[in-house]
């Protein structure tokens, strides 16, 4: 439609230049007006500008709407723009959270891992600690057997020194009863042992008697003394 208002408004200025031309140039050239040619391009001129006045009052508003709907366009590029970036923030965040996911997992395995070492620490500490009890009641028990083993001995020192004798004489006598006995044992060949039984040279187990408590010179001395002859 705008093309036909544009050939209806250059039939009109065709039409009005050929009449100013006219007016111009009579005098000089003394021209016939054409009717046939003025009138047919001012109607055809007119036609076509009323023909075409409707469609250029709608598309006025069109035109006075280019501006918002450039506005709109823009917005929307815009919007657009936001959410090429909003994907973009929102793949990077999920990356990010898939990175502290695993960064968590690997604390928690720690986590577990120093909880069970606690554990064995403790269990280790408890130990040791029955083990420091146990060698705290050994170390009491060792002094309480050091204590009594010194009073042993020196209840074991006193005792031989009050049963030890006192002079000389007595030491004497005893050496020389001593003596007697060992020529007397010397003299005699019948055993005494510490079973009660006497052995004569004859008997089988005269050489075998290790345990000889007296020697005795007849086998009547043997027995007044409580001895008894072997089994045979």
């Amino acid at each position: 439609m705008m093309m036909l208002l544009i050939i209806g408004l250059l039939c009109i200025c065709f039409a009005i230049g050929y009449a100013v031309n006219f007016l111009l140039l009579k005098h000089q050239n003394q021209q016939i007006f054409s009717k046939k040619l003025f009138y047919p391009f001012l109607t055809i001129g007119l036609v076509f500008s009323i023909m075409s006045l409707p469609f250029a009052g709608t598309g006025a508003p069109k035109a006075q709407a280019d501006p918002s709907s450039e506005q709109l366009l823009k917005e929307q590029k815009q919007l657009a723009s936001d959410l090429s970036r909003l994907k973009e923030d929102k793949e990077t965040l999920t990356a990010s959270l898939e990175d502290v996911t695993k960064e968590k997992e690997k604390l928690s395995k720690k986590l577990e891992t120093i909880t069970s070492e606690k554990k064995t620490v403790k269990q280790q500490e408890k130990t040791i600690h029955e083990l420091e009890e146990k060698i705290d009641k050994l170390t009491s028990t060792n002094e309480t057997l050091k204590k009594e083993h010194q009073k042993v001995n020196k209840d074991t020192t006193s005792s031989a020194q009050r049963s030890a004798p006192k002079d000389d004489g007595s030491n004497t006598g005893g050496h020389e009863s001593q003596k007697e006995t060992k020529k007397e044992s010397a003299a005699c060949h019948i055993k005494g042992s510490v079973n009660g039984i006497y052995h004569t040279p004859s008997s089988r187990y005269y050489s075998r008697t290790k345990n000889v408590t007296k020697m005795f010179c007849s086998v009547e001395e043997a027995e007044r003394a409580g001895y008894r002859a072997p089994k045979q």
